[in-house]
């Protein structure tokens, strides 16, 4: 007998092929941060662990130690040129931060480190950057913004929070990172710097 082999085709549906007329958009969870470098995050670690150590809950690895300016989401890759432009018409300047105050969300179980006083040019910096995102779409949190390191998730609610030594952290840049979560967690990388003047 004669075996016939009939030409097969592959839907356009299951395998889409970009076109310049209909483009194919990824996405991505992004957010601008602060980002400690080593030397801030060796001093936080023994001011922390005390106190992650007496409570239960699901403690943030210092790598990903972080203080969000602008958590924007998922957003396009086609927003990212927008992004961009955003942040480098930032003209705050650089700063220390005090980071000198554990502090406690009930509403969401985080413990969090922070500071008691906001520097006017994390403030500027804050400003003009959600004020320049709005170009892009950016909607700002309508609470104001508050100054803090996410220590520990899931925390059990600490009956008191003992004072701590401050932490001086010379803050000279910020960043754009991506976030990717997956069962072992959030993953971090920083995809973008920009100095302060």
């Amino acid at each position: 007998f004669f075996l016939i082999l009939l030409p097969f085709s592959i839907p356009y549906s299951l395998f889409p092929i970009p076109h310049p007329l209909f483009p194919i958009h990824m996405t991505e969870r992004l957010f601008f941060a602060l980002w400690p470098d080593d030397s801030v995050r060796q001093a936080i670690n023994p001011l922390s662990q005390p106190v992650i150590q007496s409570l239960t809950g699901k403690a943030v690895v210092p790598d990903n130690w972080h203080i969000t300016l602008a958590f924007l989401g998922e957003v396009e890759n086609t927003a990212r040129p927008c992004l961009h432009q955003a942040a480098a018409s930032v003209q705050a300047s650089h700063f220390s931060l005090c980071l000198d105050k554990l502090g406690y969300w009930p509403h969401n179980k985080i413990l969090w480190l922070g500071s008691r006083e906001t520097p006017n040019a994390l403030q500027t910096l804050v400003t003009q950057l959600t004020t320049g995102l709005q170009t892009c779409g950016y909607r700002p949190e309508k609470r104001p913004f508050q100054v803090h390191l996410t220590l520990m998730r899931k925390a059990a609610r600490a009956k008191t929070l003992p004072p701590v030594a401050p932490v001086i952290w010379r803050v000279a840049d910020f960043c754009l990172v991506r976030s990717r979560l997956d069962s072992g967690g959030a993953h971090y990388e920083t995809i973008a710097r920009w100095s302060l003047h």
